[in-house]
């Protein structure tokens, strides 16, 4: 007996000193909120997901997991986190069930979920480059649409107008030009139903969201055709078919001398690996991609610009301080150039702080873990679902000071107000092997967009009426629809 109690115990001690130096840092567990049977904890969720996550990390600290329905999330609120995560491949994926839905070839090549996102992105931002992205010859182009934009918006002075309907199409403009090598005329139906259609992806995809944390309810609703997730499908599907015969079109006229676009661009790159079977450039991948970028490319810039035209109608003396600098730098009748900006330090600090204030995309979209990974000391296995919740970073103390929830562009100007200070975590774009890949289109966009509509006009509220600068959460925060007044310059 007294072998037997020598060798049991020699075991139990091996395996507990195997645990304490082996496993302690690697199989901790998360810490995180308990919530209720089946539904975990979204009873106590708000309506505005990204305050409520960034109040539970005050609790459970910067990295914590929370189930929400039947699926657990692994919750980053930290920069420096954030940055470790997605500096990893493990980090890359997306998960298989958001609202917007890919092709079965996308989905089995991992085309735009996987690891192959890596090529793909790499060759989108060749591609983009060489033709003209973020260059002079871009700016050529905005600055066409910028000038049929303040044409539209002269007709509007004097007027209460909701100025987001009119901004829309000059802002798809810019990246369907870039995508498909055409520009749709501001009356066009087919203009005019796709920036409905754009709107309304981004509206469905917030309402829908919920379903991801409830995979069963899901399958119920879509077997029984029923539902705003059936909308946005339906909505989805006709933006891809737009894509399609754009593609069917391109492929008819396709000439390898003269590339026209990124449509062209890839369709010579899906012949150039015709005979590589693992290859995940494909005309239904290529579909997707073009979906994804005529959605993200038309949706953040617009936001971007629709906030700073509310934020300088909420703050004169901001507004003031941009028109001097128009004023000084560029005079009332030359066209602003992007060139311009390393002029103007105080309407880059104010654009960069509006990206930081209202955190255009205040939960970044969900990531996916593709293999079993460690962050932190804490053991993520595979398909795990990670959410960053970038308004948690812009909204830091310990990174922006005790007013961090004002307006203050001040804060990104060196102190004698010259120069602009960007510092490494105002991550409007993200950050590491996911970051936006149309972010030097942005820059360029957003820029342009508000000293060209400054140099015109001054923006206000209607008399009597005060300005609302609540945001709404769909896929990103945008601003309530409200009327604003302009009165024209010089």
């Amino acid at each position: 007996m007294d072998a037997i109690t020598f060798i049991i115990t020699a075991v139990l001690i091996v395996l507990v000193l195997k645990w304490l130096l082996l496993d302690k840092n690697v199989k901790k567990c998360l810490p995180g909120p308990i919530g209720l049977p089946i539904v975990g904890y979204i009873p106590f969720m708000s309506k505005k997901p990204h305050i409520k996550f960034t109040e539970l990390s005050k609790t459970y600290g910067p990295l914590y997991s929370v189930r929400l329905g039947s699926v657990d999330i692994v919750v980053i609120t930290d920069y420096e986190i954030m940055k470790e995560a997605f500096s990893k491949d493990s980090f890359m994926g997306r998960p298989p069930d958001l609202p917007f839905e890919l092709s079965e070839e996308t989905i089995r090549t991992g085309a735009i979920n996987g690891m192959p996102w890596k090529e793909q992105r790499r060759f989108s931002l060749h591609m983009l480059r060489d033709l003209g992205f973020g260059k002079t010859k871009m700016e050529e182009h905005i600055k066409e649409e910028i000038l049929e934009l303040l044409q539209r918006m002269s007709e509007h002075v004097g007027k209460p107008t909701q100025f987001s309907y009119i901004l829309a199409p000059s802002m798809s403009n810019n990246i369907a030009s870039l995508v498909f090598g055409t520009r749709l005329k501001y009356n066009n139906p087919e203009r005019q139903r796709l920036d409905m259609l754009i709107r309304e992806t981004g509206r469905l995809a917030g309402v829908v969201s919920w379903q991801l944390f409830f995979p069963w309810i899901r399958i119920i609703m879509s077997y029984l055709n029923v539902g705003d997730k059936e909308k946005l499908v339906s909505v989805l599907r006709e933006i891809k078919d737009y894509c399609r015969n754009e593609i069917r079109k391109h492929e008819e006229t396709l000439d390898p001398n003269n590339i026209r676009d990124f449509i062209d661009s890839y369709l010579l790159e899906i012949q150039k690996q015709s005979n590589n079977p693992n290859t995940a450039f494909t005309k239904e991948v290529l579909t997707d991609l073009s979906r994804g970028f005529l959605g993200a490319g038309s949706e953040t810039v617009r936001v971007t610009t629709d906030w700073m035209m509310t934020v300088c109608a909420a703050y004169p003396q901001v507004q003031k301080r941009i028109h001097a600098e128009i004023d000084e730098v560029i005079g009332p009748d030359r066209f602003p150039t992007y060139q311009d900006r390393l002029n103007m330090p105080f309407t880059e600090a104010a654009l960069a702080e509006l990206m930081r204030w209202k955190s255009i995309v205040p939960l970044n979209l969900m990531r996916y873990t593709l293999q079993d990974t460690e962050l932190k000391g804490y053991f993520i296995p595979k398909h795990t679902r990670v959410l960053a919740v970038f308004w948690a970073i812009d909204h830091d103390e310990k990174l922006w000071g005790k007013d961090a929830d004002a307006y203050k562009p001040e804060r990104f100007l060196s102190e004698d107000g010259k120069k602009i200070v960007k510092p490494e975590y105002a991550i409007p774009f993200s950050v590491g092997k996911r970051s936006c890949p149309g972010e030097s289109l942005a820059k360029v966009e957003t820029f342009l967009y508000l000293v060209a509509i400054l140099q015109k006009f001054e923006v206000s509220a209607p008399s009597g009426k005060e300005v609302d600068l609540e945001g709404i959460l769909g896929t990103s925060l945008q601003p309530k629809k409200q009327d604003l007044c302009l009165k024209l310059r010089h």
